[in-house]
């Protein structure tokens, strides 16, 4: 009975001692975000970003969209990694044809290893989180798409016109569809501090 204890305490021992893997010790302390519409139309301005399959958006029955950032030391932007973190890694992103000027603000499945056709953009290493201070134009809590020198967030009715897809539209898209201009704003998420056992 003795060894079993003593086996069983090396045992524990051993794994309490064993190195937190650095990345999912680093995301625990994220801050976490959600994201908002700020809009001159009362019926969006407010609005909580949800997700319906992969486009990004105002939509009935939609879970609210939550992210942290991670540095992207290429653009020394941020990428907005959805959380909770699963098995799958997921970020948000621009996806779309190039030469339209308009692209979805989407949810894309492992961006680094998704190859996408011929002729469309995913970009989800441009974004930066913006204060007034920050930009001249922006307001508090801004996200800024930092990969297009122009352009400005929009959103656009889907099905009956009482939910939204949010998409980037280039100052030289032409659409003919009906949108509204908006921008989008992040707001942090309060949690509870993680306790440490003593």
């Amino acid at each position: 009975m003795k060894w079993q204890a003593l086996a069983l305490s090396f045992l524990a021992s051993t794994g309490l001692a064993s190195p937190i893997d650095p990345e999912a010790r680093d995301i625990a302390a994220q801050k976490v975000y959600t994201l908002r519409l700020s809009s001159k139309e009362p019926s969006l301005d407010g609005q909580y970003l949800g997700l319906n399959g992969t486009l990004v958006g105002v939509f009935k029955a939609a879970s609210v969209v939550r992210f942290y950032t991670v540095p992207n030391k290429k653009t020394g932007n941020v990428e907005l990694h959805t959380y909770p973190v699963g098995i799958v890694d997921h970020a948000l992103a621009l996806v779309g044809s190039e030469s339209h000027g308009l692209l979805d603000f989407s949810d894309v499945v492992n961006p680094e290893s998704t190859t996408f056709p011929t002729g469309t953009k995913c970009d989800y290493t441009s974004f930066r989180l913006s204060a007034a201070d920050d930009e001249p134009v922006a307001r508090d809590n801004t996200l800024v798409y930092a990969g297009a020198s122009n352009g400005r967030w929009v959103v656009f009715p889907t099905g009956n016109g009482a939910e939204w897809s949010v998409k980037w539209k280039a100052s030289s898209a032409l659409t003919i569809q009906n949108y509204q201009l908006v921008d989008v704003v992040y707001e942090p998420i309060l949690r509870a501090p993680v306790s440490e056992s003593s």
